[in-house]
């Protein structure tokens, strides 16, 4: 009887937590697994919205058709150099702030608050500042040409176009990882570094072998988290691109900027969506290897 009624008590629990999780699965199967589904069925018919009568299925050809393309192959470089770099200067930023405003400071709560804030501010806003900071006779493209740069708008420049959206990008999310990475530094009881300091440890023995070690589970989501973001960046991109995505001449075209140009600037729907089915699959490739790493890591 007993027996019974714990059953009858934990398949009444089960279905309760099921009940709470329905509104956000469906939510995830209409905004996520739907679309991708129905991206990756049009990515195999020529599909233009100009000629939506003229559709027809064409197999693989709009894979082909992109493999061959160097503007295609441009992009990806653009994404992956994005990702390369973007990524760990965000963690060399956020992560010792994070360290430092876990410490006891005067106006903690305003400074988290501070570096916070960029994070919640519009990108086009974030970009149309720093495009008004960085165009020439700027603010700061005068400083830095009293430091020997040449004073040029860098947006407009095929070289500093890419490095300035990264810089624009790098500002904007460090606060997000900087509140990730704190509230990883809280769980990581104090007197572990005392006893650490007691035993002779100094600050970066105290880092790398008692900090790091506990901080794993929140340096992989974060690090996870910040990939992904890498390679949809998108906001950026169009302010700075002004009227043409990816300009000037291409520097910063990526992969998201690619499929949605030739998708909804150009119409071909089709050739767009296998753009973005390719995007989707090397993201997943580079997480799993992450996860693999992870876990390798933790095996050691």
């Amino acid at each position: 009887m007993k027996k019974r009624r714990w059953t009858l008590s934990r398949r009444k629990e089960i279905a309760t937590a099921y009940l709470f999780l329905l509104p956000f699965i469906i939510t995830w199967v209409v905004w996520s697994v739907l679309p991708l589904i129905q991206s990756l069925n049009m990515s195999l018919y020529d599909f233009s919205f100009i000629h939506p009568e003229q559709t027809k299925f064409i197999g693989i050809g709009n894979y082909k058709k992109l493999f061959a393309n160097g503007d295609f192959w441009i992009a990806v470089r653009h994404t992956i150099q994005f990702v390369v770099i973007t990524v760990p200067v965000t963690l060399a930023v956020s992560l010792p702030i994070a360290g430092l405003l876990n410490s006891k400071i005067r106006a903690r709560t305003l400074f988290r608050t501070a570096y916070y804030m960029p994070n919640v501010i519009s990108s086009i806003a974030v970009a149309t500042v720093f495009m008004y900071l960085f165009v020439q006779g700027g603010i700061c493209t005068r400083v830095l040409h009293f430091f020997g740069f040449p004073d040029v708008t860098w947006f407009t420049d095929v070289k500093l176009a890419l490095p300035f959206v990264m810089m624009i990008y790098i500002w904007q999310v460090s606060g997000f990882y900087i509140v990730i990475y704190l509230s990883g530094l809280q769980t990581i009881s104090p007197d572990l570094t005392e006893a650490a300091k007691i035993d002779g440890a100094d600050h970066i023995q105290i880092f790398f072998r008692i900090t790091i070690p506990l901080l794993k589970p929140t340096l992989f989501f974060g690090m996870t988290y910040s990939i992904i973001s890498a390679f949809q960046v998108f906001d950026q991109i169009v302010a700075v691109s002004q009227n043409k995505l990816g300009s000037p001449a291409g520097a910063t075209s990526t992969m998201v900027t690619y499929f949605y140009a030739n998708a909804f600037q150009y119409y071909d729907m089709g050739y767009g969506c296998a753009a973005a089915i390719v995007l989707f699959i090397l993201i997943m490739l580079v997480s799993v290897a992450q996860k693999k790493l992870m876990n390798d890591g933790e095996g050691v």
